[in-house]
């Protein structure tokens, strides 16, 4: 049988765990909705590697260069670019 103070320490655990889990959730649900993103999160949406999709850019895949040199992706005009091959 737990102690007073080991169920406390339990439940603290689990509310702790619960609100990182729905935090994290909420990030997930922000990078989901953005449209313009960086790299990697471009590669996580489409689930293939950055690689793989620096090999699509070389095919012809849209990217929006800055001048500062960072590149940006927009999922949708990815999706575009993609459903253009669809059989």
């Amino acid at each position: 049988m737990l102690t007073i103070e080991e169920t406390l320490a339990q439940w603290q655990k689990q509310s702790f765990d619960g609100a990182v889990s729905m935090f994290e959730q909420a990030l997930q649900a922000v990078v989901d909705n953005q449209d313009i993103v960086k790299q990697k999160y471009a590669a996580a949406a489409f689930d293939v590697s950055v690689n793989t999709l620096k090999d699509w850019v070389k095919q012809g895949c849209p990217e929006i260069r800055l001048e500062s040199g960072m590149v940006l992706y927009s999922k949708k005009a990815i999706r575009e670019w993609l459903l253009q091959y669809q059989n």
